[in-house]
């Protein structure tokens, strides 16, 4: 299973020779401390686009998946991302909560626990139509980060906003 990015996404985060925010880059502030990962900026935009209930065009997520799987760091979040994944279907589709036949229908079809992703090839597919959903929506909101800090704090401050 794996996830691909929305083909602006890693022009807007400044990512290049494999470093997010690549133009304000300090090798120096990265010893000892954590690194915002291409992953990251995915799972940013995958909790907006989860929230907001929309999904993105198929057409301008990039073709070569950037990650299969869950880095390390994500592997514990799966069964978050999956129940959240099937909360916003259920959400989206207006599947009443005592519609057991329809919740059980898209549990069936959304996930695989079998999968490392806990996911279906349908749950995955979605998963990457909510991040770019999600991408759109902070590129629209948010102005184009140039540092990691001034973009932590821009999308703190969107949670705190009436979306």
């Amino acid at each position: 299973m794996s996830f691909h990015l929305h083909n602006r996404l890693r022009d807007w985060f400044g990512y290049k020779n494999n470093r997010m925010f690549a133009k304000t880059y300090d090798p120096q502030l990265e010893e000892g401390g954590s690194r915002f990962i291409l992953f990251d900026a995915f799972y940013c935009c995958l909790l907006v686009g989860l929230d907001s209930r929309r999904h993105g065009k198929k057409a301008l997520l990039e073709t070569a998946d950037f990650y299969r799987g869950y880095p390390d760091l994500f592997k514990s979040q799966a069964e978050l991302v999956a129940g959240l994944l099937v909360e916003a279907e259920l959400a989206r589709q207006d599947i009443n909560e005592n519609d057991k036949r329809s919740i059980e229908g898209e549990m069936v079809r959304l996930l695989d626990l079998s999968s490392v992703t806990r996911l279906s090839d349908d749950g995955n597919e979605l998963l990457d139509l909510y991040a770019a959903a999600g991408f759109e929506i902070l590129e629209d909101k948010l102005p184009q980060p140039d540092n990691l800090e001034d973009f932590l704090v821009a999308y703190h401050d969107y949670w705190g906003t009436d979306v």
